[in-house]
């Protein structure tokens, strides 16, 4: 089987909701720690999405946080491990006017490993901002985590709903079928009836004998009795 080549493909990124979240959940671990910082969110294209200044943040902090984002995301590593790198990749000095090996850029990725985008935190320890940085990425990852589960959810919803509605229709198929059956060939069983009770000739045929077809359950009420032994006799006979 030959596969299929395309001009154009389709890649996850961050929108404004998800950047958001990590930007909210970085700001409120900030705060937590009592260290105003500077916070950039980067989509998987290294765009700017979100970012803020808290109160009394170093204005140094603006470019520096921005430049972790995008490092991060260029290269899908920390800051950190970066900084950590001896001999680093040419690749690393694409874009020299924002390359940023100072802790505290992390990259978020999803569950199947795919680059989403990537938060920059600046102002304070090393460790303090890739902790900043960790709390908004893990935030929007358990969002991300329960829109997928919520949509599972929403499509196996929908199946149950389809195969109960296939089973309805199919059970009326069947019952129309057998109803055809019996009215063309006297087979099949008989889904409904005209009448529960036979009144006197009821059910005989022209000639007067007996019908030309058993009674149904019920139709035989009218001059039927059961006796005590759990026998059926004809009344009054």
């Amino acid at each position: 089987m030959t596969s299929r080549s395309t001009a154009v493909v389709s890649l996850p990124t961050l929108t404004q909701t998800g950047a958001t979240i990590a930007l909210q959940a970085a700001s409120l671990y900030a705060l937590e720690l009592g260290l105003p910082m500077s916070i950039a969110i980067v989509d998987a294209h290294t765009h700017l999405v979100s970012f803020t200044r808290q109160d009394a943040a170093k204005l140094s902090s603006i470019e520096t946080a921005i430049s972790m984002a995008m490092t991060s995301a260029s290269n899908r590593l920390p800051t950190s491990a970066l900084s950590d790198t001896q001999t680093p990749s040419p690749s690393l000095f694409a874009s020299p006017q924002r390359l940023c090996t100072i802790p505290g850029g992390l990259p978020i990725l999803s569950p199947t490993g795919a680059l989403l985008g990537a938060i920059g935190c600046s102002t304070g320890t090393s460790m303090q901002g890739e902790d900043a940085a960790a709390a908004g990425r893990d935030a929007v990852l358990a969002f991300i985590k329960r829109e997928t589960e919520d949509e599972e959810r929403r499509i196996e919803e929908e199946r149950e709903k389809v195969l109960r509605l296939w089973k309805e229709k199919e059970g009326e198929v069947e019952s129309l079928k057998d109803e055809l059956d019996y009215e063309r060939y006297g087979t099949g069983k008989r889904r409904k009836t005209s009448s529960v009770g036979l009144g006197a000739g009821a059910g005989l045929n022209a000639g007067g004998a007996g019908p030309d077809t058993p009674p149904e359950e019920g139709e035989v009420g009218g001059f039927l009795e059961p006796s005590f032994v759990g026998e059926v006799r004809v009344g009054g006979f």
